[in-house]
This record gives C-alpha cells, sequence and structure tokens, in this order.
C-alpha cells in the first residue's frame, strides 16, 4: 500500500489510466487480504486489542484515502474523454435557411471534358 501512496502522491504526467487502474486492482486485492487477515488474529487482552483496532483505524483510513483520489482521477479521466467526444461530435452550426456552415475550403478546378458530337 506505501507504493501506491507513492504514486498518488507524485503522479507522473500525463496520467496512465491503465496503469492507474492496475494500482486500484492492487489496492483493493491488499484490503481484502488484510482484512482478512486482520479477522483471523487472535487477541489476548484489551490493550492487545485497541493496538490492533487502531492499526486497522489507520489502515482504514489510508485505504479509504488512497481509493478515493484513484477513483476521482478514473472519473476526472472519463469525464474528459466524454466531453471531448461529445464535443468532436457536435452537429454542425447551421444557416436559417438551413444550410451547413462548412469551412471555406478552395477545392481545385476540375476539367470537364467536352465532346463534339
Amino acid at each position: 500500500m506505501t507504493h501506491i501512496k507513492k504514486y498518488t502522491d507524485s503522479l507522473p504526467d500525463p496520467v496512465d489510466m491503465h496503469d492507474t487502474n492496475v494500482r486500484l486492482q492492487l489496492l483493493e486485492n491488499v484490503w481484502e487480504e488484510y482484512s482478512a487477515v486482520q479477522d483471523q488474529l487472535p487477541y489476548n487482552d484489551d490493550d492487545e486489542t485497541q493496538h490492533h483496532e487502531l492499526d486497522r483505524e489507520a489502515f482504514t483510513e489510508t485505504y479509504c484515502e488512497l481509493k478515493t483520489r484513484i477513483d476521482r482521477m478514473i472519473s476526472e479521466d472519463r469525464r474528459a474523454r466524454d466531453v471531448s467526444s461529445a464535443e468532436s461530435q457536435k452537429p454542425r452550426a447551421t444557416h436559417d435557411n438551413g444550410n451547413c456552415l462548412a469551412p471555406k475550403i478552395k477545392l481545385p478546378a476540375i476539367e470537364i471534358p467536352k465532346f463534339g458530337g
């Protein structure tokens, strides 16, 4: 989990979303393993129980912070791609008469063959 925290603290620019998704999956796997191990630990006395509860609380806070950061990065990337996609699919503006406003492009003249008969 420390490696993932270092990654989110010093993100490369631009962020590689595939790498970020892999790290999110890794983070979720670490959480599941940690929770499974913590559930199996026996506690002998109140001091030990309190110590484990504090450790678990700190780990949970770190996990939630990292998961939130990564989820936000993924959501922001998805939103940016959706906006970009929507802008590229916008219909062209039209005149009042319904004609499409196209960019002013001068096409080359094409000579049409003439037949004399």
